[in-house]
C-alpha cells in the first residue's frame, strides 16, 4: 500500500460521510503492513489538503475534463483532486503528481482513463485562478475560501466583508498550545524537558501556558507520557481559566470529554475539594479516566452523564463549566470536513444548548459562578445563547473576564474569539454570576 493510495482510498470513504479524522484513521489501521511514520504522515497531508481545498481543486478540474465531475468513476475522481492537490499545495513537482497518479490509476484497474488523468492534471494544474476571479462574495467564499453554501451565506450575512478575512485564517493552523501540569512539574522544567526532546517552545500569554513546536506527535514524548502536561488551545484554556476555581470548591464540567478543561480546572484546585466531569457519551468516560491518572489527578471524577437532562443527584457546585456542543466553526482550520457543514439543524443543536445552560445555572450554588463557551463564531449559538438565558433567568448577569487577550472581542453577553484577530481557535465564552439579593 502506497501513501497516495492510502489517500484515495480515505477519499473514497469520506465522499460517503464521516468524520474525516476517523475516516483517515480506519484506513490506516486496515493497512497492512502498517505505513512508516513517513508514509503515514504524506497520506494524511494528501488527504487533508484534499478536503482543504476540495471546491478549488474541483473548480480547475470542471473545466477540463469532458464528464461532469460527479459522473467520473469514484477512484478517477478522488486521484485527480490528489494529484492536483499535491502538485498545487504540496510542492510536490508536476511531472510526479501527475506520473504518480496516472500509475495508481492503472493500479486501481482504471487504466482506461491514464491518458484523460495526465491531461487533465496538467491543464489544470497551468490554470490561472486568483481571487478577483469571483466577485460574488458567497461565490468567492463557496469557491475561493472552500465552504459549503450555507456556511458561506451564515458568514456572510454575520460578518459582511470580514468573512473573507476570518475565512482565510481558517487556512492557518493556531499555534499548538499545552498546559502545563503543575501537580507535576514547573513551567521552566517542562520547557527544559520539550527542548530535550527536540522541540521549539515559546511563553504563552499567561502561566502555565507554552506554544510548542512540536517535531512529531504532541502526544509521543516522555514528558506526555509522565503527564507532564496535555494539549489545550489557548482559548480553550482562557475558557477553563474564566471559571476562577479556587482549591476545595465542588465544581462541575458538564460536558468534559476528552477532558482538557476538566485538567486545568483540577490543576487549578491544586487537586483539592471535588471536580465532576460529565459526559453522555458511555464509550468517552474511559478517555476522561485515563488523562486523569496519566496526569494525576485525584480530585476529579468521570462519570456518564446527559447535561440536557436535570439531574439533582449531583447537588449544587460552586462553579460549573458549559463547554456546550456546537457547530464547530471556530476550529475549521483543525477540522476541514467542518468547511462543508450542513447547517439545517442548528435550530435543535440551540435548543440543546439552551437546555445544557440551563441545567448547569440551576446547578449552581449561592454566589456561584457559571461559565458558558463554545468553539464557534455563530451569534446565534454564542451571544444569542446568552441574551435568552439572562431573559430566562433575571437573577444572573454576566462578568467581564479577569484575564485578558489580545484582540478578543468582549460585549455584554461575552468574549468571542475570532481566528484572524486573535491567532486562535474560534471561540466564544461568557461568565455568568447571581446577582446578590
Amino acid at each position: 500500500m502506497t501513501p497516495r493510495r492510502l489517500a484515495v482510498q480515505a477519499l473514497l470513504h469520506q465522499e460517503q460521510a464521516g468524520y474525516a479524522n476517523l475516516v483517515l484513521d480506519a484506513e490506516l489501521k486496515k493497512c497492512a503492513p502498517p505505513l512508516a511514520a513517513r508514509d503515514a504522515a504524506f497520506a494524511a497531508r494528501i488527504f487533508y489538503t484534499v478536503l482543504e481545498y476540495l471546491p478549488l481543486l474541483d473548480y480547475r478540474l470542471t473545466r477540463f475534463s469532458k464528464k461532469p465531475l460527479r459522473a467520473l468513476d469514484a477512484p478517477v475522481r478522488a486521484i485527480l483532486r490528489a494529484g492536483l492537490a499535491q502538485a498545487l499545495y504540496m510542492q510536490v513537482p508536476l511531472p510526479a503528481a501527475v506520473n504518480e497518479s496516472v500509475k495508481l490509476t492503472k493500479a486501481m484497474g482504471k487504466t482506461s482513463a491514464a491518458g484523460m488523468v495526465n491531461a487533465v492534471l496538467r491543464r489544470a494544474a497551468a490554470l490561472p485562478v486568483q481571487e478577483s476571479d469571483f466577485p460574488d462574495p458567497l461565490q468567492r467564499l463557496e469557491i475561493w475560501y472552500c465552504l459549503s453554501r450555507q456556511v458561506a451565506q451564515l458568514l456572510y450575512a454575520q460578518y459582511g466583508a470580514e468573512a473573507f478575512a476570518l475565512a482565510a485564517a481558517f487556512r492557518q493552523r493556531p499555534a499548538l498550545a499545552v498546559r502545563v501540569n503543575t501537580l507535576r512539574t514547573t513551567d521552566e522544567e517542562l520547557a527544559q524537558a520539550l527542548q530535550a526532546e527536540g522541540h521549539t517552545v515559546a511563553p504563552g500569554p499567561w502561566p502555565h501556558a507554552l506554544l510548542v513546536d512540536f517535531h512529531g506527535s504532541p502526544a509521543a514524548g516522555a514528558a506526555f507520557a509522565a503527564g507532564h502536561y496535555h494539549v489545550q488551545g489557548l482559548a480553550s484554556q482562557f475558557a477553563a481559566l474564566c471559571v476562577q476555581v479556587r482549591p476545595g470548591q465542588r465544581v462541575l464540567d458538564l460536558c468534559a470529554a476528552p477532558g482538557g478543561k476538566s485538567l486545568t480546572l483540577a490543576q487549578q484546585m491544586q487537586n483539592t475539594g471535588c471536580l465532576v466531569s460529565g459526559e453522555a457519551v458511555p464509550a468517552r468516560v474511559p478517555l476522561l479516566q485515563k488523562a486523569f491518572g496519566r496526569c494525576g489527578v485525584t480530585c476529579a471524577q468521570a462519570v456518564q452523564n446527559d447535561a440536557t437532562i436535570p439531574n439533582a443527584a449531583l447537588g449544587k457546585f460552586d462553579r460549573v463549566l458549559c463547554d456546550v456542543p456546537c457547530s464547530g466553526l471556530g476550529i475549521i482550520a483543525k477540522k476541514p470536513d467542518i468547511r462543508y457543514k450542513n447547517l439545517d439543524g442548528i435550530g435543535e443543536l440551540c435548543a440543546i444548548q439552551q437546555k445544557i445552560l440551563q441545567n448547569g445555572a440551576d446547578s449552581l450554588a449561592e454566589n456561584g459562578r457559571l461559565v458558558y463557551s463554545t468553539c464557534t463564531v455563530h451569534w446565534q449559538e454564542n451571544q444569542a445563547q446568552i441574551e435568552t438565558f439572562l431573559q430566562n433567568n433575571p437573577g444572573f448577569h454576566v462578568v467581564p473576564p479577569e484575564i485578558n487577550f489580545p484582540g478578543a472581542q468582549a460585549d455584554a453577553f461575552g468574549t468571542l474569539f475570532l481566528p484572524h484577530k486573535t491567532g486562535t481557535d474560534g471561540f466564544f465564552v461568557a461568565i455568568l454570576e447571581k446577582l446578590s439579593t
